[in-house]
């Protein structure tokens, strides 16, 4: 999760935003359906679309409805565009931009990165994951090595999965996309957690459908939501769990680095999350429906002009400025008390105000620079309102009402610098029995405020075997047991 209120946020918005006129963006006409939204959309009919365009061939065994399987690739009703680009070897990333509806940007992007057997031939695999982003920074951090110049090309999350066999499963919410330039927001405007949740339905389903037709089966996905990502993926599994068990899609649950509810354990985090709900509630009712994220900036001066001075904190370098804000999130934005992007090395004692994080503990801090390089311009404040109130005290909110019938298997993912060791207050709610926990602690207790961090997860040097080795192991134990079932008619959605 982004620090929105920051001090350092707070002065990106300022500078940057006054240096820039943004010119008023006409919408073209409509493109897609003309009153569709996620949960309408015939999720088999985008499964078939994303078959036809990939070249991807059909299973004789699988039962694949006729609209399903004649789709015209000039004639698509979903598909605005889609690509297909080998990785390493025999791993291969396909996206697709998936219209859905009438406006410019309702629109979302699903990602596929899976190993081929021949090209466009991928494995038939029962075990499978989809990944959901947190803020900022979408679908792109779990292909963090293709994206950053400095790291190896397989130094990624996704491409560490799919080696091992798993076909993973992504999405780009609608967010993510929504380009530089844009002035007017009020398409933004209820883009909030049951927003996400119908767009994360859809992806989900229509994921599972591909891989049915293609021969992996029909089997529910394990879900990880990393950050924000794992507020939504909690509140999408709270609204699973009194449905049918033929409309549920996920099959596990992994919460990567985050939290939902709150424990007496944790004042700083009650505090930041009303504070930010209470500002954000003014926003909205102001006409504010969107947040500059300001990421980017951070990590672009730093990679260009390292010594050079900040344009953001005067007397300080643009390398001081990155170094802090990914380091010591805890000194503006306490999430927890001690959480951060990435452990610091710092030149005196972390908690003492004065002293500044002087390098990355566990990977160059040129990598760390090149990750805020990815992130995107914009993200709704809709959304922040919805998982803030989740997390308040303040707000009785829908998301949190069927904790107790939440039976799949969980695993609590993340750092001892991070969010993880925050989320049992909620994991202990629930009613599933199968809970694990991989929390990455490299120092003693009493240096939390360097350990390993919210972003070390994707980014470290050591992440394969730290992270993602584990989290493939528990993948492969988690998914697959309900390979063969067929998808009935009643769970089409």
């Amino acid at each position: 999760m982004l620090a929105r209120r920051s001090c350092l946020i707070l002065a990106v918005l300022l500078i940057l935003l006054a240096g820039c006129e943004r010119d008023q963006v006409t919408s073209p006409e409509p493109t897609g359906p003309d009153a569709t939204v996620a949960s309408d959309l015939d999720a088999e009919l985008l499964a078939g679309e994303i078959m036809a365009v990939s070249g991807w061939a059909f299973d004789p065994a699988a039962e694949v409805p006729a609209h399903a399987r004649g789709t015209d690739t000039k004639d698509l009703t979903w598909l605005r565009d889609w690509s297909r680009e080998v990785l390493i070897d025999d791993i291969v990333h396909y996206t697709y931009l998936v219209q859905l509806g009438p406006g410019e940007y309702d629109r979302i992007r699903l990602h596929r990165v899976v190993r081929e057997a021949q090209p466009q031939r991928p494995i038939q695999t029962p075990h499978t994951i989809f990944l959901q982003h947190g803020d900022a920074v979408g679908f792109v951090k779990f292909l963090y090595g293709p994206a950053a110049p400095s790291a190896p090309q397989d130094h990624a999350a996704a491409i560490h999965l799919a080696q091992q066999d798993i076909d993973v499963w992504g999405i780009d919410q609608n967010w993510v996309l929504v380009p530089v330039d844009v002035a007017d927001f009020g398409f933004m405007q209820d883009w909030g957690m049951d927003n996400q949740i119908a767009n994360l339905r859809l992806a989900m389903a229509a994921g599972r459908y591909a891989r049915y037709f293609g021969g992996s089966g029909f089997g529910k996905l394990p879900l990880l939501g990393y950050s924000s990502g794992g507020w939504l993926a909690m509140a999408y599994a709270n609204g699973e769990a009194v449905m049918p068990a033929y409309r549920q899609h996920a099959g596990a649950l992994v919460i990567a680095d985050a939290y939902y509810e709150i424990g007496p354990d944790n004042p700083e985090g009650m505090a930041v999350n009303c504070g930010d709900a209470a500002a954000i509630e003014q926003d909205l009712a102001n006409g504010i429906y969107e947040w500059w994220v300001g990421f980017e900036e951070v990590g672009r001066y730093a990679l260009d002009d390292p010594e050079g001075d900040s344009p953001i904190f005067e007397g300080f370098t643009n390398r001081q400025v990155a170094l802090y804000f990914g380091c010591a999130g805890f000194r503006d934005y306490p999430l927890n008390a001690w959480w951060h992007y990435w452990g610091g090395e710092f030149d005196g004692d972390p908690e003492d105000p004065n002293s500044l994080p002087i390098d990355t503990r566990f990977l160059p801090q040129e990598w760390a620079f090149e990750f805020m390089t990815t992130a995107s311009p914009w993200q709704a404040n809709a959304f922040f309102y919805d998982y803030n109130r989740i997390s308040c005290e303040d707000y009785d909110v829908p998301w949190d009402d069927n904790l107790a019938q939440i039976t799949v298997p969980v695993l609590n993912l993340g750092g001892a610098g991070g969010l993880a060791p925050s989320n049992w207050y909620t994991l202990d709610m629930l009613g599933s029995t199968d809970i694990e926990e991989v929390v990455v602690q490299l120092l003693p207790d009493e240096q939390r405020f360097e350990d390993f961090g919210h972003i070390d997860m994707w980014t470290a040097t050591d992440a394969a075997a730290l992270v993602w080795a584990p989290l493939a192991d528990w993948t492969i134990a988690h998914s697959g047991d309900d390979a063969d079932q067929h998808p009935l008619g009643g769970g089409r959605d």
